[in-house]
Parts: C-alpha cells; structure tokens; sequence
C-alpha cells in the first residue's frame, strides 16, 4: 500500500488501503473525490478524501467516526450510500460511498434554469424525503445545498454529505479565514450561532426550492459577510413576485419553510414532504410517480418541459372548473391564475373569467342618484321623481361650508329641465349640502308636476348564503379582512351577502380555510382540514430507539424516531375525528416500555419513558 501525506498529493492509480483510484471527479473545500475500484468486490465506487489541514484534528476524526458510522445505516433511494470509512491517526480521513454517474444538481441549473416551478418542487420532494429518512435516525445534514444533490443518469436525486460539515465542526475557520459550508444556505440561527436543529434542515431546503423555482438565491451580497447580514436579517423577496408561476399554495410552502425563527417553519421536514405532495397532486403529478417524472425530464428536458405545459394547462383548466362547480371560488382562481402564468392567452379561461366578471358587474351595479344644489336652509338628495332646484339655483354650495372632507363628491352643475320632461341624471353618489341660517328650502316653481327623474337600479338587499362546515365544535368565522369572529352553532351558518364577500373559518384543531361567496350562490362549503398533530419524547437512556405504530386509511404504518426530533402524525383529509391512537415503543434491545398515546390534531404529546 502507497503511503499518502496529504489529500492533495494523492495521484490516479495510488492505492487507498483496497481502493484503487482510477480518475479524480472533483473537489470542494473539504476534500477531493476520486472515482475509484473496490478491489475485493470490484466495483466502481467513489472515494472522498478530506483535505489534510481538517483531518489533522483529533476531534475532528472522532466526530468523522461517529457520524459516518450513523450514516452509513441510512437505506434510502434519495440518500447517498456510504460503503466504508477510515479516521485513522497518522493516515488520511475518508469515505467510500456508491459512485453515481451523473451530475449535481449545481452543475444541472447553471446550465439549464428550470422553467417550471412544478419540477423545482419535484426535486426538493425527493430530497425533503431523503432528510425525512435522515431525521428520524437522528441524522441532521447541516450543508443541504445544489452542490450536494446529485442527479443520477437515470434521473434518481441523491443527497450526499450528511454531517459531514458537522464532523469538521463547520462554525471553525479554515485556514483562508472562510466559515466552512455555504453562507447562501444557512439558516438565521447558523449565522448567529445558535443551536441547529432539524429545522435548519428546513430552512435549508426552502432556499434551494426558492432558488430552483425563482431562479436566483434569496439572499445575496457582494461577499459572504453581506450574505450573513442579510441572512440573519431574513429579509427577501416573495418568491411569488419573483416569479408568479409559483403561485400562491407553492410560495407559502417556501415562505413557511424560509420563516426566520424556527418555530414558525414546518416543525419537522415530514410535514413539508406532505405539502408539497399536496401542491404536486393538486397539479396532476402524482407523488408516486415523481421519480419516472424526473427520469424523463432529466433525460431531455425540453420536450419534457413542452410536454408538461399542456399537461400542466390541460389539467388545471379542468380543476379549476371543478372547484367552481363545487362552489371554492376562491381555490378555482387562484387555480384559473396558475393557468393563465402558463398559457396568459388561454381561450377557455379567460372566457370563464370573463363570464364570472359579467355576473360580478352586474351584481354591483349602484343606485345612480344626483346631487342637488342649495339656497337658504336646505339641502336635499334628488331621489327618483323628486323635485328639481329652480333655475337660478347655484349648482355647488361653497365648499369652506361643507362639513365633509373625505371623501369629497364632485357634482357637475344641473341644467333645469323642460316641463313635463323627464330628466335622466346621472350625478355619481349622493352628495348632501350644508345648510345656511335664513334660507328656506325651495318649492316647486309653477303649478307643473315635479318631472321624473331615473335615479337607476334600486339597490336589492342581501341575500343570505348557506355556508356548510364539516367541524362545528370550537369552530368560528368572520368576513375579511377584520370582522368580528362569530362562533358556528350548527353544520349550516348563513352569511348575508350583498356582493363579493370573503369569508374565513377557524378551528384551532385546524387550518383557516377562506370562503368567497356572491349572490348567485345557492351554498358554499368550508372544509377544514386538521393540523398534524406530534409527539415529543424524553428518556433518561440516550441509546434508546423509538418505534411509532398507528393506522391510516392506507393501513398500519410503522415509523422510527428520535429523542432530538418532535414527530409529526398527520391526518388524513377526510379524517372524521381529531384524534389518532398511536402505539409508541422505546426499546434498547433488550427492555421495551410500550405506551398507547392519542395524538390530537394541532397539539403536541409528551411520551415519557420508563426505561
């Protein structure tokens, strides 16, 4: 075996211990990585060699140790694999992982911006996913970033590197001065140097979904310090003014994952996998098959692209027309505007908007009715077939009198009419003049019956709309944006709508859910959908495993997780009761303490073990 001083001495065809290295693929500013063979099991595999001036720490090596050998347990389609490891004092400090043939995903958009938010969203799911794995083996990435995404040939997302930056101790300096891993991606609690999380992973994963959908980073600055300021300051552009095709249910996937403390993020990285399976089914991709989605853009992404805008159209067009019919008028446009950021001149959209903003003009058509001019004590209102001021009636009373200022009614001056004419006025809104001490209010002039004057359309009062909600215990609503919260009695509440009217309804076992309602609906329904509910653990044994078990309606479902993490349950959308029974097992191998628990939807469960 060639003895090796130092990474960067390293040639192609020395031996590493069993690993030949055949080509060198790449570096960073932790280590060189080699496409090497395994020459017990002769296969290809790639070889990471951390630059000598980290490896030389002893604590270093001992957190490398650590951490690759939590790792390499992880078995996930999305996670890198990790063969083999070596953090031996006085040798070189590396990795063997799977060798992928492909690019990352840094390379892939520096070539080729992704066009459709929708695919942006793709990848960050399999990476979302990934984490997930991750998370609940209490593995925290810490440098989630495009340059550790790898995109294999055959279009699968790997995420590479977990901990890796934490080994090294990513809050010490290099050499060079510079904090090791990415400015661009850190989360506010990073840069100020606060304790890390899962949801650093979080935030992590909505910038590289902002930056893949909007095109740009969210924050940038002439050098890393300004990106730092910026980052702690959590100041950015709304991806949905970036760039309107993220539309409204992607962006506040981002916003909430990009959120500046780490309370209001997703409370673990599951619930964003949810949500964003939610807005990829919503948009006719299903979740389970975004892998053969990616294998085929990645394969040719432009006829994919080509392909997927009459996919995207076509499907949404159709969604939007259901959710009208449905009465959701407020989820049909916010649908008809994902469509018309794609296709801005599709005919059988606009048509439909076209025809709800008929209705709408013609349900907010005003009482047009005029404004009458002043002398002595009166002033007055000209309603339908009331009298007209004589001719010598000033048209304007002087303004300094007028104790309105806001807002203030331009009336233009009245020509009297014939007698027995009808005089058509259209003076805009009512305007009531002040009255001065003497004058006297004017009489019809002659003996002729005051002339008929067409006000216009009489105003029709509202009309009450039946609003169906699936919860009522605890449930309230109001109209927006700031009325009063009035609790819901029974399955069916009636709002009293005199035209475009939105509405909100709340439960705190739920989320909000906004209603739009108009004088042409006969019902409206306000489904609310519950929140995941979570569990929190404690135990006095830090080796103890934790294994979940509860029913869904796909079945039982079996999960593990941490004592660092908080585990989401979540409900199914037409879930009936806001509670679940979950089963949660603490086990060292030896001792399991079994504990039945009921998760309610919003709030969170404190298990306790009794090891």
């Amino acid at each position: 075996m060639v003895a090796l001083a130092s990474a960067d001495l390293i040639q192609v065809g020395q031996v590493l211990d069993k690993y030949e290295l055949l080509e060198r693929v790449g570096q960073g500013g932790m280590a060189v990585v080699y496409r090497g063979i395994d020459r017990s099991l002769k296969r290809t595999v790639a070889v990471k060699i951390l630059h000598k001036h980290l490896s030389d720490y002893q604590e270093a090596r001992d957190r490398f140790e650590r951490e690759a050998q939590a790792v390499a347990k992880l078995r996930h389609e999305n996670i890198l694999e990790i063969f083999d490891y070596s953090a031996k004092a006085g040798s070189e400090s590396y990795i063997v992982t799977e060798f992928i043939d492909g690019q990352t995903l840094k390379q892939f958009i520096t070539e080729r911006p992704i066009t459709f938010p929708e695919v942006g969203a793709m990848i960050m799911l399999q990476v979302a996913r990934a984490l997930a794995h991750a998370h609940a083996g209490g593995i925290l990435h810490r440098d989630v970033k495009p340059e550790n995404i790898m995109i294999r040939s055959d279009g699968v997302v790997k995420l590479m590197d977990f901990g890796i930056s934490h080994m090294v101790d990513l809050e010490r300096l290099t050499v060079t001065g510079q904090l090791l891993g990415s400015p661009a991606y850190m989360a506010p609690e990073h840069v100020e140097g606060r304790p890390l999380d899962f949801r650093t992973d979080v935030f992590a994963v909505g910038i590289v979904l902002y930056q893949l959908t909007v095109g740009k980073l969210p924050f940038e600055g002439k050098n890393p310090h300004e990106v730092l300021k910026r980052i702690a300051e959590c100041r950015f552009l709304d991806p949905r003014q970036a760039n309107p095709r993220i539309g409204n249910r992607l962006g506040r996937i981002i916003l909430r994952a990009m959120a500046a403390a780490p309370a209001d993020r997703y409370p673990a990285i599951g619930e964003m996998v949810l949500a964003l399976e939610a807005y990829l089914e919503e948009s006719g991709l299903p979740a389970d098959k975004v892998t053969s989605e990616l294998a085929r853009y990645f394969k040719a992404p432009g006829p994919y692209e080509q392909a997927l805008k009459e996919r995207l159209v076509d499907h949404l067009s159709r969604r939007g027309q259901k959710l009208l019919s449905d009465a959701e008028q407020a989820a049909a446009l916010d649908v008809f505007d994902r469509v018309l950021t794609i296709d801005p001149e599709n005919a059988k959209v606009l048509a439909i908007l076209d025809g709800l903003n008929r209705k709408t003009r013609l349900k907010q058509a005003g009482i047009a009715v005029l404004a009458a001019a002043v002398i002595g004590s009166g002033a007055y209102a000209i309603h339908k077939r009331q009298e007209l001021p004589p001719p010598n009636m000033p048209a304007n009373p002087s303004a300094t009198t007028s104790p309105f200022t806001e807002p203030s009614t331009q009336v233009a001056s009245i020509e009297p009419a014939q007698a027995h004419e009808t005089a058509v006025i259209d003076a805009g809104p009512i305007a009531v003049a002040p009255t001065r001490p003497g004058s006297v209010r004017p009489t019809n002039p002659g003996n002729n019956p005051p002339p008929s004057v067409d006000a216009g359309p009489t105003a029709e009062p509202p009309v009450e709309v039946p609003v169906n909600v699936n919860i009522v215990a605890g449930s309230q609503w109001r109209v927006l944006p700031e009325g009063p919260w009035q609790e819901i009695t029974s399955r069916t509440f009636k709002v009293p709508v005199s035209g475009p009217t939105r509405i909100e309804v709340k439960n705190g076992c739920c989320e909000e859910v906004p209603v739009t309602l108009d004088k042409t609906m006969t019902s409206a329904k306000a489904d609310l959908q519950f929140r995941p509910g979570s569990l929190r653990f404690k135990c006095d044994k830090p080796a103890v495993s934790i294994i979940l078990e509860w029913k869904t309606g796909a079945g039982v479902q079996h999960r593990t997780a941490s004592l660092s993490e908080k585990f989401p349950i979540s409900f199914e959308r037409d879930a009936t009761s806001s509670t679940k029974a979950v089963t949660v097992t603490f086990t060292t191998g030896e001792k399991n303490d079994v504990h039945e628990e009921t998760v309610t939807a919003g709030k969170t469960t404190e298990v306790t073990c009794k090891l």
